[in-house]
Parts: structure tokens; C-alpha cells; sequence
């Protein structure tokens, strides 16, 4: 059963998630337990419903960070005698890099291709190998071929 202290403490919780998208984060906000949080969303599609939406909400707000610091870039002092005499821009390569591949995957995705070569570069080299094999190589080592499952 809702009460009105649960309902403002499930609205804290969920503007907090929007703000930071940071579940803990919000549960303090809230005053609530983490588990709680949880159960809530598992037991309430309205709530699970809210907590998805503050955590879109918050993404955006992440996105909107990252391509300001990438193409706004922040404004950095530099200092003299620890005095600041002046401020340049320093925009985040990393930040504009994470954003093309996020929306251009497939002109920026990485491209690595893993490949598996035997001897020289050739074909790996398998061999097939039967049960009987197995139990007469058991034997010629001197071990139990049932110890093995065999």
C-alpha cells in the first residue's frame, strides 16, 4: 500500500535518477534502501515505467555533457605566479570520438578482426579423435581408462 511518504520519496527517487542516473545516488535522496528501489520497480509497471524514463532523461543529459566538452570545449586557466592571466579552450578528443561511433557506427566503429591460423598462417590443423583412442592412449599411460569416464 502506497502512503504519501512513499510517493515522495518514490518522486525523489526518480527525479534524482534523472538528475544523476546514479541508483544509489537517488536511494540516498529518497531515504530508502537500494533493495527497496528494486522491489518497487519489480512489483509497480508505473514506477518501472518512471525509473526508465529518468534514466533516458539522464543519458541525455550525459550526451549533451560529453558533446559540449567534445565541440563547446571548457575554459581552462592559465595561470602566471598564481595569478590567472588568461583562459583557453580545451576540447575532449575522446568525447567526439565516443559520439561518432555512438551515431555513426558504421563509418567510426572500430574494426578489428580477429583470425585463427595454424602453423606458418595455414589451416589449423585438427584431428579427429575416437573414444577408442582415447582409452588405448589411457592404458599405454598407465591410467584407468573408467577413472576417466571412458
Amino acid at each position: 500500500m502506497k502512503t504519501i511518504r512513499t510517493d515522495r520519496a518514490r518522486e525523489t527517487f526518480i527525479e534524482m535518477l534523472a538528475q544523476t542516473c546514479n541508483v544509489s545516488e537517488a536511494c540516498r535522496a529518497a531515504n530508502i534502501s537500494r533493495s527497496a528501489a528494486y522491489q518497487w520497480r519489480d512489483e509497480d509497471a508505473d514506477f518501472a515505467a518512471a525509473w526508465k524514463d529518468a534514466e533516458e532523461a539522464a543519458a541525455d543529459r550525459l550526451e549533451r555533457e560529453a558533446w559540449r566538452r567534445a565541440v563547446d570545449g571548457t575554459d581552462k586557466p592559465v595561470t602566471f605566479q598564481g595569478v590567472i592571466t588568461a583562459t583557453y579552450k580545451e576540447y575532449s578528443d575522446r568525447m567526439l570520438e565516443i559520439l561518432l561511433k555512438a551515431h555513426r557506427p558504421e563509418k567510426f566503429v572500430e574494426r578489428v578482426r580477429n583470425e585463427h591460423t595454424g602453423k606458418n598462417g595455414g589451416p589449423i590443423q585438427t584431428e579427429d579423435v575416437t573414444t577408442a583412442t582415447l582409452i588405448e592412449e589411457a592404458k599405454r599411460l598407465g591410467i584407468d581408462p573408467a577413472s576417466l569416464g571412458l
